[in-house]
């Protein structure tokens, strides 16, 4: 496949057209160029290998773009986040969820801004990374990002936790929540994992009428028969004969059987009642626990209804391994915290594109099979764009033959 680009394919240049609105036309084509650049089959994608691999195209000019040039990244994002929601195949719905989580991006030094040793939750390890917290919404059909805010560790502020510009990633989590209602997403539950199950996190979400739903940490107390228990001990004060059987499809389609005791209590440290569900039984063979304790402000809930929609959180997981493994949501080559943010929200977009062309059959109506995930989808792009080159090199030969910086020129045929 040629993997170079002189102008983007019109299937994807009538979809960045949308967004001429954010940018000054010198900027625009810049956009273009970056957007397009992220789709190449490149050993790191970054702005050097993007320009390196266009015609045309200024490493100075790309830089500029996407480092100090005024555009609002906000802006594009809710152009983004309005065509999905304007699409009948993308549109948000009661049968999804609002999932909150953080994702890292892996670097080698801390010159660049926002990195220090913080959790990798790709590889459950502590390592050098920018950290981004971000809102997704997740159903059994689509996912996508809604909103995301880079996390700035608090050594790197004057006054650490304490500094009037610092937010901790439980604000940036109350934020995106916020976010997603002012957006009009549509969304049955609110769900995160242990990490973010913070007592002001909830309280915020009960306080706005939305339920919620995650999975309680070891430690936290719930009040079970007047006293205040741990949750990784709770399953030793139910009696064996009080659970009963479910079984949970997951979003993968994949059935899980659990044993499940529900009941109303409290939470410590949590003003509203909620519903307690004990689960005994795993994920799938690598889930490390055998017994895990769910809550949620959803007082009449089915455990089973609770663990399904719960389900719906690995949606995020799935996200961010796309992002990364496609559209080089981790490959960047820039230092400030505002050019890395852009880079985010660009990997956002160009995820989008791959989501809608997906949901809409714009590549099935092309070739002969259907693409089932984002990667095979990526691939058929891929095509498209190698068959639009490939017209373009035919029409143009003697300047792609400069742009190759050949001495001599090469006949067509033998």
């Amino acid at each position: 496949m040629t993997n170079f680009l002189v102008n983007n394919p019109p299937i994807l240049q009538i979809f960045l057209n949308r967004f001429i609105g954010v940018f000054s036309k010198p900027t625009f084509i810049s956009f273009s160029i970056y957007v397009g650049g992220l789709f190449l089959q490149l050993k790191r994608t970054n702005m050097q290998s993007i320009t390196f691999n266009t015609l045309n195209a200024h490493y100075e000019n790309i830089q500029y773009f996407l480092s100090e040039s005024k555009w609002d990244e906000q802006k594009l994002n809710d152009i983004r986040i309005q065509i999905l929601q304007s699409n009948r195949t993308t549109k948000s719905s009661k049968k999804g969820v609002l999932v909150i989580d953080d994702s890292g991006c892996k670097k080698w030094g801390y010159k660049t801004e926002g990195v220090a040793v913080q959790h990798y939750g790709t590889e459950n390890i502590q390592t050098k990374c920018n950290v981004v917290v971000v809102s997704a919404y997740s159903d059994t059909v689509k996912r996508y990002p809604v909103n995301l805010k880079p996390y700035k560790p608090a050594a790197e502020f004057f006054a650490k936790e304490q500094d009037f510009d610092f937010k901790s990633k439980i604000q940036l989590a109350m934020e995106l929540f916020d976010d997603a209602i002012l957006k009009n997403i549509t969304f049955s539950y609110a769900i995160f994992d242990n990490w973010y199950f913070s007592n002001n996190f909830v309280e915020h979400i009960h306080d706005s009428k939305r339920f919620w739903i995650s999975e309680a940490e070891n430690s936290r107390l719930i009040s079970f028969q007047g006293k205040w228990i741990r949750a990784d001990e709770l399953v030793k004060f139910i009696p064996i004969d009080r659970f009963r059987s479910v079984t949970v499809s997951t979003s993968s389609g994949k059935k899980s059987l659990f044993y499940v005791k529900a009941f109303k209590s409290k939470l410590k440290g949590i003003s509203h009642p909620v519903l307690v569900v004990v689960a005994i039984g795993q994920w799938d063979e690598k889930d490390p626990k055998n017994v895990h304790v769910f809550a949620s402000n959803h007082l009449s809930l089915a455990p089973s209804e609770l663990i399904y929609n719960y389900a719906l959180r690995w949606g995020i997981e799935c996200i961010f391994r796309d992002l990364k493994d496609n559209v080089a949501f981790d490959h960047y080559q820039v230092r400030s915290l505002k050019s890395i943010t852009r880079h985010w929200f660009l990997a956002s977009l160009a995820y989008s594109f791959l989501l809608i062309s997906k949901l809409n059959g714009s590549f099935s109506k092309i070739f002969n099979h259907k693409p089932a995930g984002c990667g095979e989808q990526l691939l058929l792009f891929r095509k498209i764009n190698s068959m639009h080159h490939a017209y373009w090199i035919k029409k143009n030969y003697e300047d792609y033959q400069n742009y190759l910086g050949l001495k001599n020129p090469l006949p067509l045929s033998a």
